[in-house]
Order: C-alpha cells, then sequence, then structure tokens
C-alpha cells in the first residue's frame, strides 16, 4: 500500500536535507511534495524510490498533509507602487509651503526560507541540541528572528559543527549512515595521498589517488599522471594500498 513522502521518510529516520542531497533534488520541493502542495513528478519518483530504500509504487504521488503541520508559506510578492505624477502649478503671486512628506512605513520583517529552516533542522541533529535548548540560548523564540538573523544563526551554528570534533571511526550499519562513514573515508584517503585500488563490475581495474569525489562518482589521479572518474554504480569493491615504506638510512 502507497504511503505518504514525509511518512517513509520519517520511518527511514532521514532529514529533509538529507532526502534532498540523495535524491538530487531541492529541499524545497521536497517539502512541497511532502505538504501535498505538489504531486511528485514521475521523472522524480524513481529518485525518491532509491534514496529511500523503497519500491516505486510505495510512494503515494500526492502527499497527504502531516497532521498538525502549518501549510508552507510563499513569500509574498511585493507591489511596486506607481510613479508620482507631477502636475504643472499655476502661476500665482506667492509661491505655495510644501507640505510635509509622510514617512515612509517600515518593512515588515521577511521570515526565514524553508531552506534555512532544513539547515537549521539538520545543523541541530549534528550539535546534539534540540530547538527549545536553542531557544534558551537565544533568550527568544526562533520564530521572532526575520531571514537575516536566521542567517547569522546559521552560521553560527556551522561554526560550532566545524569545531566539534569528529568521533570515533565506525562502520555504518544503517543506509542512511553509509554516506558519511564513506565521505570520511574519502576524505581522509585523499588527505594522506593514499593509493586505492578499484575493481569494476566488468573486470576491469583502476589504481589511483583520489583527487575529488561526489555522491555518485569518484576522481582518481593514475600513476601515470591522467585522472579518471569512476561512476559509484560501476564499483564492485575498492581498497588501499599499502603506503610504500622508506628505506632507513
Amino acid at each position: 500500500m502507497a504511503e505518504n513522502l514525509w511518512a517513509l521518510r520519517e520511518q527511514k529516520r532521514i532529514s529533509v536535507a538529507a532526502l534532498a542531497n540523495r535524491a538530487g533534488l531541492p529541499i524545497g520541493l521536497i517539502m512541497e511534495y511532502e505538504s501535498g502542495q505538489r504531486s511528485i513528478d514521475p521523472r522524480h519518483l524513481s529518485r525518491l524510490a532509491r534514496a529511500l530504500y523503497v519500491e516505486e509504487s510505495t510512494i503515494k504521488l500526492q502527499s497527504d498533509p502531516r497532521p498538525g503541520a502549518a501549510p508552507l508559506e510563499r513569500q509574498p510578492v511585493r507591489e511596486t507602487p506607481p510613479a508620482p505624477v507631477t502636475i504643472p502649478k499655476p502661476p500665482a503671486p506667492r509661491p505655495r509651503e510644501k507640505s510635509a512628506r509622510p514617512k515612509p512605513v517600515p518593512r515588515p520583517p521577511v521570515p526565514p526560507r524553508p531552506s534555512q529552516l532544513a539547515h537549521l533542522d539538520n545543523l541541530l541533529k549534528r550539535i546534539k541540541k534540540t530547538t527549545a535548548e536553542l531557544e534558551a540560548e537565544l533568550g527568544k523564540p526562533l520564530s521572532s528572528l526575520d531571514r537575516s538573523a536566521f542567517s547569522t544563526l546559521l552560521k553560527d551554528l556551522q561554526a560550532r559543527v566545524q569545531a566539534t570534533p569528529m568521533p570515533a571511526r565506525h562502520r555504518a550499519y544503517l543506509p542512511e549512515a553509509v554516506d558519511e562513514f564513506e565521505a570520511r573515508y574519502l576524505t581522509a584517503a585523499q588527505e594522506h595521498r593514499d593509493l586505492l585500488h578499484f575493481t569494476l563490475f566488468d573486470g576491469s581495474t583502476v589504481d589511483g589517488v583520489v583527487v575529488g569525489f561526489s555522491p555518485y562518482s569518484i576522481t582518481v589521479e593514475t600513476p601515470d599522471g591522467a585522472e579518471v572518474t569512476v561512476n559509484k554504480l560501476a564499483i564492485v569493491c575498492y581498497t588501499r594500498r599499502p603506503r610504500r615504506q622508506e628505506p632507513t638510512p
């Protein structure tokens, strides 16, 4: 039986930002799919199914809104006021007194974007802090922050994440943790310029040092200086070659 996209994502314990990254889709589009404001594009259905490790028939094309969730708000379109029309004054013996111009009305604060809210949720999980704890630290509710203040808050939290030491390396057992483990592994191999040996499904092999990678491919520099990009779907496995020991003088 088909289920709502948001229900399947929560069953897999995946955040909106993580699902958007794995499916290669914008965060705002994922949120519109989950809220039921837009039915899922058939071209995106297969991406979402692969990202959630489910069959395409398991996902409802039109999700029901989450019970108790507020509808997504779209930013109001600002209308440009019409240009004032200058009417020539008739000649007069005495100049008329100029009337004082009314003070401009201050613009209302602009609320944060849905992508900012999703980024905040991801950062709070990484620093293991709840929304209530963050609001207590700020001394005010998050709903009182406008878009500019929200951006400053995200920069501060991002700096905390970068300053937090990485936990001890461990094997990933859940599907949603595999990408993070592999990213740490490839980052370490790239920094140390370790030589990796790749075995592909067609029986060929590639040896090289990692110079870059993405969720879908790995680029290595081969011993002869050439750069080769390997699609992850074509890889059976890859191993790290032992480093050569320098001779002791």
